[in-house]
């Protein structure tokens, strides 16, 4: 029985990954683009999962003739370890793979002076995972027809969102494991409190009864 629900339920899981991969498709990304004045950073925060291929692309361009460009870009991982950096640049790239899971945060800072450099325009794009595969090498070095290669994407889709699911499965026991040893460690505390104001109460009764006893008050 016990094994009967574990298909099942894996099943189930299979089932809701084909569908959400028919659904979503080529989750290809276009690219963001922005403006950045002079003097300013901005940065884009990306909650990647471990063991995860992540690459980037990144082009600048200056809103007057100037050929100057000081951009500097970084990118660091969870643990604050600089993954890539580089200064003065208009155009580059970077990719590398994921050791834990966690916000990978990618920076852009104009280095510019106000006063003399004008703001910078910024399009860059940043895929992991599936998005970041070069399925036409694959395709070229597994000598793949284009309906295989489609079927190889699809697939690998697939098993992506599956991984997803049971990846968020397993943050929600961990959310869940961490709420009620939350929760059992309020009730103890309030346990403990109660405790100690009536230990506090009786004391301080039995002190004032002494009190006025030895004033002869009562």
């Amino acid at each position: 029985v016990e094994m009967s629900n574990r298909r099942r339920c894996a099943g189930g899981l299979a089932v809701q990954a084909l569908l959400l991969a028919a659904i979503l498709g080529d989750r290809g990304v276009d690219g963001l683009g922005f403006d950045l004045p002079s003097s300013k950073v901005k940065c884009f925060s990306e909650e990647i999962s471990g063991n995860t291929l992540v690459v980037g692309t990144y082009e600048v361009t200056a809103s007057s003739s100037q050929q100057n460009m000081p951009i500097e870009i970084q990118v660091t991982d969870p643990l604050e370890k600089v993954l890539h950096s580089k200064e003065d640049v208009s155009k580059g790239s970077f990719a590398f793979t994921t050791t834990i899971a966690g916000d990978y945060i990618l920076c852009f800072h104009n280095r510019g002076l106000s006063s003399i450099q004008d703001q910078r325009h910024v399009k860059f794009t940043l895929k992991h995972g599936i998005d970041a595969k070069d399925y036409t090498q694959l395709m070229n070095s597994d000598h793949l027809s284009p309906l295989e290669t489609e079927v190889r994407k699809a697939r690998d889709q697939m098993t992506a969102i599956y991984d997803e699911m049971i990846d968020q499965k397993h943050r929600e026991t961990q959310l869940r494991d961490l709420a009620e040893a939350m929760c059992e460690r309020v009730v103890a505390f309030a346990i403990f409190t109660i405790i100690v104001l009536t230990g506090t109460g009786a004391w301080q009764g039995h002190y004032l009864h002494n009190y006025f006893k030895r004033k002869k008050i009562i």
